[in-house]
């Protein structure tokens, strides 16, 4: 697991590559009525997305949930996360502030720190022919032990279907961040810290 600080470490040295808009086909959907879905991802990360439907088995589909955010879209998430964590660790907030903001920013982002706003990131799962969605033990709102990629708290059928996510998408060349089964980014910090490089060429995307 990194830490924040190493992923801070690693240089940018951006490469100006433009958002394009994610295409649906047969193998990839979006969530269209998420409110934070902006379907769009730098044109290389784009194409590994689409390279990544190759590794799926006969009748499954990606599922884009989430994929570039801007800042003011990571505000209302962030806010949205505060009240949430607020709401299940009222007395931690109180009593120990500095470990409860850790623990929010574990699966949330404070604006202007989300790799989702360097376009290179996206949040997916895995879906059938009918739209149904294979089951990943938790949904991508959820939080704790049960949403980190290797959880041993869920079904081995639960952990086959993170795997073949995990598959697909590692071998197209995304990292995932290890506290979010959904998480992928491509070309960005985190990407960079998880793939042992020194720099990166996906900063954040100025509005």
């Amino acid at each position: 697991m990194k830490t924040l600080e190493e992923i801070k470490k690693i240089d940018i040295h951006e490469n100006n590559e433009p958002l394009v808009e994610i295409p649906e086909n047969d193998k990839i959907k979006l969530l269209r009525e998420h409110k934070f879905l902006s379907p769009y991802l730098r044109k290389s990360a784009c194409e590994l997305l689409l390279k990544a439907t190759d590794s799926l088995p006969f009748g499954y589909k990606i599922l884009v949930v989430t994929a570039y955010r801007s800042v003011s879209m990571q505000k209302k998430l962030w806010r949205q996360r505060l009240w949430q964590m607020a709401k299940r660790h009222p007395l931690k907030m109180i009593f120990q502030h500095r470990k409860w903001r850790r623990l929010t920013t574990k699966y949330t982002s404070p604006p202007g720190g989300s790799s989702h706003q360097c376009g290179g990131a996206v949040d997916v799962t895995i879906i059938k022919n009918d739209g149904n969605r294979f089951d990943m033990g938790t949904t991508l709102t959820d939080f704790g032990e049960k949403v980190h990629t290797n959880c041993d708290l869920i079904t081995e059928e639960q952990k086959k279907n993170r795997q073949i996510l995990y598959g697909a998408m590692t071998n197209a060349g995304f990292a995932n961040y290890p506290l979010e089964w959904w998480h992928y980014s491509y070309g960005d910090r985190m990407w960079a810290a998880y793939t042992e490089r020194i720099e990166c060429f996906y900063g954040p995307i100025k509005e």
